[in-house]
């Protein structure tokens, strides 16, 4: 069984979370009391059989404390550091902070609990730091995310715009004052289509992600490059039967958004495509 140098401190630490004296388990395992405070500040080497014999009473497997820290609590602690290392220099106060990595080990195996949380937690931030990169660049590069916070946008400008005149002028004429009602409520229902439609396609990122694919581009990207990017079955004069059953048979299209924009995609296609004939091309 491998012995780390490390393993007294570990036997220490789990006699105090067992709230026993080393006398205790001292007189327990068989040794002398000042046998085991040598062992516990790691300066006597534990034979295979006292090992054992602490482990038992401790109520351990003896490889938890021969073994030392899982590696995968280290590394998590090596990254968390390199992490704040380099966010240090971006954070004012926080260059006076300086991990001691020689002692992660010796912090490991005195605090295994303290030491798997701060590893978990380091595991948490970066992926949520990677989450919203990804959002960022979805919302930079993404033309469906555009496009519907372009038209929330406009219709809140329409609606406010409308509401002031109302609000603002008194001498409206009854024909003119209900031409603004009718566009208050036409720019009310586009705002609430708009809405709409930006919250389910939020609602859906989660589901792309799952898939591996950023953004509903992408999911068109897809489903062209597994067919070469040729749409045959519009060249022959398809309309707009066609590109539905295109879409509904593309198992790549699948959130609402990438529907939308592979629908405006293949009618463009159709359109083009009766202009300029592959004959003629």
């Amino acid at each position: 069984m491998p012995m780390s140098a490390l393993a007294g401190t570990r036997i220490r630490e789990r006699r105090l979370l067992a709230e026993m004296r080393q006398a205790d388990l001292a007189k327990a395992a068989g040794i002398s009391a000042s046998y085991l405070n040598l062992i516990e500040h790691n300066r006597r080497r534990i034979g295979p059989d006292i090992l054992v014999r602490l482990a038992a009473v401790l109520g351990v497997e003896p490889g938890t404390l021969a073994e030392g820290a899982t590696d995968a609590v280290l590394d998590g602690l090596r990254d968390a550091a390199a992490s704040f290392t380099a966010a240090a220099g971006e954070m004012p106060g926080l260059g006076a902070v300086v991990p001691e990595l020689a002692r992660t080990e010796d912090f490991v195996g005195r605090f295994p609990g303290w030491a798997g949380l701060l590893a978990a937690q380091n595991g948490r931030i970066a992926k949520l730091e990677r989450t919203v990169e990804a959002l960022i660049d979805r919302m930079a590069h993404d033309p469906f995310l555009s496009t519907a916070l372009h038209e929330v946008l406009s219709a809140i400008s329409s609606v406010r715009s409308t509401a002031a005149i109302l609000a603002e002028t008194e001498d409206i004429a009854p024909e003119w004052r209900a031409r603004f009602h009718g566009n208050l409520h036409a720019d009310s229902e586009r705002l609430a289509e708009g809405a709409e439609a930006l919250v389910a396609y939020l609602d859906g990122s989660d589901q792309a992600e799952e898939r591996g694919i950023a953004a509903p581009q992408e999911e068109i990207e897809a489903w062209l490059e597994t067919r070469g990017w040729h749409v045959p079955e519009l060249e022959g004069g398809g309309g707009s039967r066609d590109v539905e059953a295109l879409i509904g048979g593309a198992t790549e299209i699948a959130s609402a958004a990438a529907r939308t924009l592979a629908r405006d995609w293949l009618t463009r296609y159709a359109l083009d495509a009766a202009s300029l004939p592959s004959a003629a091309l």
